[in-house]
């Protein structure tokens, strides 16, 4: 089953985040099938997610994949879904 969930990147203190397409079984570490976007908490924009691929999300959404609580609001809040 495959999950679309945020992937920690960036260095300590300094937290930055890629939307990405993974095999729910892996970890989080484990490299993603798809990146699909990236979000940064520091950023001044009102939407903190940048980069979306939204026609690859509704793909992944429409082929069963579980979307994170997180990557879910922050989805919906960048009207992406």
């Amino acid at each position: 089953m495959v999950a679309i969930r945020l992937t920690r990147v960036g260095r300590r203190n300094v937290a930055r985040f890629r939307l990405v397409a993974v095999d729910s079984s892996k970890s989080a570490k484990a490299s993603p099938l798809e990146y699909l976007g990236a979000y940064d908490p520091t950023s001044k924009n009102e939407s903190k997610l940048t980069g979306v691929k939204k026609e690859r999300v509704e793909h992944w959404m429409k082929h069963g994949a579980q979307v994170s609580d997180t990557a879910k609001r922050l989805l919906t809040k960048a009207k992406v879904i």
